[in-house]
């Protein structure tokens, strides 16, 4: 029967009755079922959030639905075959560039035009006065061999002779400047130009050098800057907390054993990278096992025995890995928003601490602790389905509940470990770029300049700059950290 084209208005009130009817009976088996539900989870509540949450889903996609079908009239939006309109420009006019020099540059008319089309008299320059604009140019690099004239000095008497100092070499009595060897170093560590591919760019410079020639420079300014790199994982496993990381790179000497591992050890002051054979307990253990300290880490269980191993180590969890997981379960599983957003609560009540220590201290105590509650009843009621993304999301939260909690007590314990993360973001980047080491000194050299370009860009310092005031500073027997020269 087509209910909207009856007029019988009997006929549309029994027709009303029967669907009241039915509508009873369903709302009881429903009660029923909520019954038997809330019975299995081991708690009340969860079936009304879980149905919260579809009515909250539901809304959102009618809402989709109704701005479809709304038409160009009502709406004003343009028909699907129509481009779409590009963004409102925020910005106009001419981006400022505070950190390029400003450099005046005269343009004069060429003698032939320096006459009058009227009279045909001289044309003078008019003191003071220009038309004046603005431009950016750019200077291409250039190599110079310099001939380096270190004037010598005599006494009248003839009993002494001084000569004058000459320009820093990355070697002394070498035929490359400090300067050049920085270069390499930065092309490489920071903007991850393969040694082979610099070597064809400085050819078209002018320079004839070989991706050897250029490896031995990189060595070199190494040796001078090892005293800084050990200092400086010397001062970062001082600090009380700490961030570590590994992934993995390659071996390019031809052998088919497996990838060199790169750690990374970081703290608010720095970073550090030591590329290793493995990502073992050993390794572990040989890199932190004197630490005494908290080290915030993924769940790995090489580094779980690491702990077990070193007394005076705490392993705190990363609640970034536990986001990804429910975030890959939630287009199957809509309920995983319900951890994604007490977890987001808990990022909301660090923000509001500001920076401030001991602010950030009481609302942990308080108010974190009282979403982490939240939290885990839930999870609790999710782990049992192993089988299904989201109760296996909510099973590796409950293995790592532990060290997830860790932070309430100590507000020096970041939420996560993306810093770290961050922190080993450019040896990822160079290693799709020029793939790994070939040996083990090549390794070392690359733990080296990566930390040190790393931490001195976390400094908001000019890694050539600071990387040059380091290799100056090894010269008098000093070590320089980035810290420092920032200071």
């Amino acid at each position: 029967m087509d209910v909207k084209r009856e007029k019988d208005v009997e006929q549309l009130r029994r027709i009303a009755l029967m669907q009241q009817t039915q509508i009873e009976h369903l709302l009881q088996v429903l009660a029923a079922q909520a019954k038997r539900i809330d019975a299995l989870s081991g708690h009340d509540g969860e079936l009304q959030r879980s149905l919260a949450l579809i009515e909250e889903l539901s809304a959102r996609a009618k809402t989709g639905s109704d701005a479809e079908d709304e038409s160009p009239g009502e709406s004003g939006a343009a028909d699907d075959d129509e481009p779409k309109k590009p963004k409102k420009r925020t910005k106009f006019g001419a981006t400022a560039q505070p950190q390029l020099p400003l450099v005046p540059r005269y343009f004069d008319l060429d003698e032939p035009d320096r006459m009058c089309p009227k009279c045909g008299g001289d044309l003078k320059p008019w003191e003071g006065q220009f038309e004046t604009s603005e431009m950016i140019d750019v200077v291409e690099v250039r190599y110079e061999l310099v001939q380096v004239l270190q004037r010598k000095y005599v006494c009248g008497c003839g009993g002494c002779v001084e000569t004058a100092p000459g320009p820093e070499r990355v070697v002394d009595g070498g035929r490359y400047s400090l300067d050049f060897a920085i270069k390499v170093a930065i092309d490489k560590y920071l903007d991850h130009l393969p040694l082979t591919r610099q070597a064809r760019i400085m050819g078209r410079h002018g320079l004839d050098i070989t991706s050897q020639a250029l490896w031995d420079q990189l060595e070199a300014l190494g040796r001078r800057l090892h005293a800084s790199w050990q200092q400086l994982f010397v001062e970062l496993t001082s600090e009380p907390v700490i961030g570590l990381d590994q992934t993995s790179w390659k071996r390019l000497d031809g052998s088919k054993r497996t990838p060199w591992q790169i750690w990374c050890v970081t703290s608010p002051r720095g970073v550090y990278h030591r590329i290793c054979d493995d990502k073992g307990e050993a390794t572990f253990i040989a890199l932190l096992g004197a630490y005494e300290g908290v080290v915030v880490c993924d769940a790995a269980a090489t580094h779980g025995a690491g702990a077990r191993a070193s007394p005076g180590i705490v392993l705190a969890g990363c609640w970034a890995h536990v986001v990804r997981k429910f975030r890959e379960a939630e287009p199957d599983h809509p309920e995983a928003l319900l951890a994604l957003d007490w977890i987001g609560k808990l990022y909301d009540i660090d923000a509001r601490a500001e920076g401030d220590l001991a602010v950030l201290a009481e609302l942990r105590r308080t108010e974190s602790a009282a979403v982490l509650d939240e939290l885990k009843t839930w999870l609790w009621s999710q782990a049992t389905l192993k089988s299904l993304s989201i109760g296996k999301a909510a099973a590796y939260t409950i293995a790592n509940w532990d060290r997830l909690r860790l932070f309430v007590s100590d507000a020096r314990i970041p939420l996560d470990n993306n810093a770290t993360e961050r922190g080993i973001r450019g040896p990822v980047v160079g290693r799709k770029n020029h793939y790994g080491s070939k040996s083990r000194r090549g390794t070392e050299i690359a733990s080296i300049l990566y930390s040190l370009v790393e931490t001195a860009k976390l400094h908001r310092l000019d890694p050539a700059t600071y990387l040059r005031e380091a290799a100056v500073a090894d010269k008098l027997g000093e070590t320089l950290l980035p810290w420092q020269l920032a200071g």
